[in-house]
């Protein structure tokens, strides 16, 4: 879209009236006008007066203005010149292949943890049936053996997958 050449000026005045360059942001423009609207709101005057006149007045062209250029970051009036323009950013693609990869390591290790967590609830379960508090079980044998019940739940279902669990839970498929 291209801008009508006689727009540049209001444009111009537009940014001057808020106080906001040219490269200012939606955010800055937006934080502009409501300083101003605040400053020159009709409301703030006694009804009447040549004050409240006059806030009537600057309030309607700071409404103007804003209506102008709240969308202007989005839009150019000028080219940007070769300091200002911005480098060209190569963000790279996953193929098919890849992300189907990616996938599957995710739901590895999504599995692997839930398991995990199954093996650590295992591995509570054993440790306070052993009377681990009471001295009667060596603490090493507990450890090694929730060790094992841990990674061998978090590797179980990662591996296995749903056949892991049918057979933890004795379900028939």
């Amino acid at each position: 879209m291209s801008a009508d050449p006689s727009q540049f000026g209001n444009v111009e005045h537009a940014y001057e009236l808020l106080g906001v360059p040219h490269s200012a942001s939606t955010r800055v423009i937006k934080r502009a006008y409501r300083l101003m609207a605040k400053r020159w709101h009709p409301d703030l005057y006694p009804h009447g007066t040549p004050q409240q006149a006059e806030a009537s007045r600057m309030m309607e062209r700071v409404n103007d203005a804003y209506g102008t250029i709240h969308h202007a970051p989005l839009r150019y009036t000028r080219q940007p010149s070769e300091r200002t323009a911005r480098p060209e950013i190569n963000i790279p693609v996953m193929s098919e292949r890849e992300h189907s990869v990616a996938i599957s390591q995710l739901g590895f290790w999504v599995r692997f943890a839930c398991g995990s967590m199954f093996g650590i609830l295992i591995s509570a379960g054993i440790a306070l049936r052993t009377n681990l508090f009471d001295g009667v079980v060596p603490t090493t044998l507990v450890a090694f053996v929730a060790v094992v019940a841990v990674l061998g739940c978090g590797f179980g279902a990662a591996w296995g997958g749903d056949k892991f669990w049918y057979a933890i839970f004795g379900v028939d498929r």
